[in-house]
């Protein structure tokens, strides 16, 4: 039976879409992707046009760990049907390590084995021309679906092995890319009147010191207020783990230690993780029994 399989490189898929989209590459911890499922969908799409309109095997989508534990972005792609999370790690400088080799090894193994028939590449890197000329020769057609402009973000030997080469477009990108880096309109000001500056009272520091459970609440909420929106994709990763998503996770640790002033005991940072995922269970019914019935 024909198959194909979807090779995603996400650090590509980052850097150059935000480049298509954007006009500038943008830094990875400034994008994310606005609607998971609805993105796989559509990549999925655009990628059986390539293939001739042949079944999907899957989609394996290579990234690096943020941390020890999961973005919620990765959690939310590692629960799709069809997709497979496979992850390399971040060296002190940012850089994906490890993902090239597990790219080639799953390209490689599929073909080896006959399980694919025509593999879709999202991916530029001219280290992967190898693996792509060996599973060609065990009869695989090989096909590069680009990040923007082909001749800007895929090696030209790449281009040169590949079977066929496509692109997904900056407009593609801008529908799929939340940007937090894009500078948000400025409130106006408005100046005080002269009577309103009199009796503005004087700021004074709290005269009462937080405790540890009033700081940890007060930075949840702040976490989870500052994008309710993320509610049900919270709710929905928490229903699977109890692991705090690693781009909350550091927030969470780094406010509570800031309102303190004091760095934060193994117990506290448990506790504070616990509390997080008990608040968001919380709002998440909230909202639930506020939703219309259908």
């Amino acid at each position: 039976m024909d198959r194909f399989a979807i090779f995603v490189d996400a650090g590509y898929f980052f850097a150059a879409g935000s480049q298509a989209a954007f006009g500038a590459t943008v830094p990875r911890h400034c994008l994310s992707i606005q609607a998971p499922a609805e993105m796989i969908s559509k990549l999925t799409t655009q990628a059986q046009v390539s293939a001739d309109g042949i079944p999907l095997l899957r989609v394996y989508w290579y990234d690096a760990m943020p941390g020890p534990r999961l973005s919620l972005e990765q959690s939310q792609l590692a629960i799709l049907p069809g997709v497979k999370l496979r992850l390399g790690v971040l060296n002190n400088n940012g850089e994906q390590k490890g993902v090239d080799s597990l790219i080639v090894t799953d390209l490689i193994e599929l073909a080896r084995n006959g399980a694919i028939t025509d593999a879709i590449l999202v991916s530029g890197d001219e280290d992967l021309r190898i693996a792509v000329e060996l599973a060609q020769s065990y009869g695989v057609r090989i096909h590069i679906l680009a990040a923007g402009e082909a001749r800007r973000n895929v090696s030209h030997s790449l281009q040169m092995a590949a079977d066929s080469v496509s692109e997904l477009d900056g407009e593609w990108f801008k529908a799929t890319l939340a940007n937090t880096s894009r500078p948000q309109p400025e409130a106006p000001t408005i100046e005080p009147r002269p009577e309103a500056m009199a009796k503005a009272p004087v700021d004074e520091p709290e005269a009462t010191t937080l405790s540890f459970k009033d700081a940890a609440k007060r930075v949840i909420e702040e976490l989870i207020d500052a994008d309710p929106a993320q509610i049900p994709d919270l709710v929905q990763h928490f229903s699977t783990s109890s692991s705090v998503p690693s781009d909350f996770d550091g927030k969470l640790i780094a406010r509570i230690r800031a309102l303190l002033g004091e760095q934060l005991t193994g117990e506290q940072k448990r506790e504070a993780r616990g509390f997080f995922v008990h608040r968001v269970r919380e709002r998440g019914a909230l909202l639930q029994a506020a939703a219309p019935s259908a």
